[in-house]
């Protein structure tokens, strides 16, 4: 075998050199090293080969059909490996457009050049020198990558260096970088770590009903919050089943393709928020902290810390980001009644009770519906689903089916078109 493969210089990279320890990238090094070191150990190379390819291809079957952006497994590792590498230069590209003036461009572009060679490595030829089947080649057709994930993968086609930074450059500001590219909601860790929550279908404004309202008041504060950067904390707080949870839950669907973002905290890792806030803080995407069923019992010191969230402490929280949260209580610290009555500054401590609500800019009241207001919800959510049924049977059986559960709420309403769903043949 003679060395006729030239191989990209990779430790030569400036920005990406954490591609150097992705285990995809570790098995092509030492295919590199053993190819240039010991041409004539074809059983080492063939080895070193096939390993490259079992995890390449290992790589395309884990991969959703979301996230296909070349034809190719190893095109296709290129290109998400430069998405998805959280260096500095991505978090420029982030924040918004390079100029041609910017003063590291040079060694920008010297990176990019290293990265077209990668791509267009040519396995075709390496096939041929190393005595191995043309058949075993890895690098064959088989994605269908879908718009706009394929820009990249063109601009990388046309082998123009200048081309492919511009393409990376606004695909990574219009669409994020690593865990923020193609993921709007997270959730954290027990080590407290952001972990993106696979994508799923939630439901839209439209299928809240009954909450016009609510529903204004929290897609405008949200809105603002996404144009300016301008909103207010948010408490949505009354009786349960009317809608608080899905609506916040509700706002990725109506600010779908924005830069919104959310991340879920369970009620025992409010500790975590401030690292987690230091960790979001300068990256430029609108971050909503989601709690629900937010409350704190009488001995916890967590509303303590999560009182001075709110108010920002000595140091204002960043305007990136706002915390919404949903209660079922009015006090959201248990309130004992020895408090009231063993207490020297009784009005002291109950004012420390009520003080965590008032701290939320903006609380939104949720009431349980009268009557008539839950039946005209069963109306509307019948005729959205379909539902033909004369409406004073509709009235009968939803006003059964009301008592039966010994809850009169949207929840409630929700719950009785699903059974007719179920039942209707």
């Amino acid at each position: 075998m003679q060395s006729t493969i030239t191989f990209p210089e990779v430790e030569s990279f400036s920005f990406f050199r954490d591609l150097l320890n992705d285990p995809i990238m570790i098995l092509f090094r030492k295919l590199a090293k053993d190819y240039q070191s010991q041409p004539g150990n074809t059983v080492l190379i063939q080895d070193d080969y096939f390993k490259l390819k079992a995890a390449l291809l290992a790589y395309s079957f884990d991969k959703s059909e979301a996230y296909q952006y070349a034809k190719t497994p190893w095109k296709d590792w290129i290109v998400a490996a430069v998405i998805g590498d959280d260096n500095p230069l991505g978090r420029l590209f982030e924040r918004g457009i390079i100029q041609k003036n910017h003063p590291f461009r040079g060694s920008m572009l010297a990176d990019f050049q290293i990265l077209t060679r990668l791509y267009h490595f040519d396995w075709q030829t390496f096939l041929a020198s190393t005595d191995l089947d043309e058949n075993d080649i890895f690098d064959a057709v088989i994605f269908f990558p879908i718009p706009p994930h394929d820009t990249i993968a063109r601009a990388f086609e046309a082998k123009d260096i200048d081309v492919i930074f511009t393409a990376v450059n606004h695909y990574i500001h219009d669409y994020g970088l690593g865990i923020f590219e193609n993921n709007i909601c997270f959730k954290i860790d027990d080590t407290g770590v952001l972990v993106p929550i696979p994508a799923r279908i939630y439901k839209s404004m439209d299928d809240l009903v009954g909450v016009e309202r609510q529903k204004k008041e929290l897609i405008q504060n949200t809105q603002s919050f996404i144009d300016h950067y301008t909103g207010l904390n948010v408490l949505l707080q009354g009786d349960m089943g009317t809608g608080k949870s899905t609506m916040i839950k509700a706002l990725l669907e109506t600010f779908k393709g924005t830069k919104l973002r959310m991340i879920e905290f369970k009620k025992d890792q409010i500790g975590a928020i401030p690292g987690v806030i230091a960790t979001i803080k300068d990256r430029p995407y609108p971050f909503i902290l989601f709690v629900d069923d937010l409350s704190f019992d009488d001995k916890e010191d967590d509303f303590k810390l999560f009182k001075n969230i709110l108010e920002g402490s000595l140091e204002d929280n960043p305007q990136n980001v706002l915390i919404y949260a949903t209660s079922n209580k009015r006090h959201l610290i248990t309130e004992t009644m020895s408090e009231r009555t063993d207490a020297i500054h009784q009005r002291d401590v109950i004012e420390e009770k009520l003080s965590l609500s008032s701290r939320f800019g903006l609380v939104i009241p949720f009431t349980a519906p009268n009557q008539k207001e839950y039946l005209s919800i069963v109306h509307q959510m019948a005729a959205i689903a379909g539902i033909n049924i004369d409406s004073k049977d509709l009235d009968r059986k939803a006003i059964q089916w009301e008592l039966r559960h010994l809850n009169r709420s949207g929840r409630t309403a929700e719950q009785f078109i699903n059974y007719l769903l179920i039942h209707k043949n």
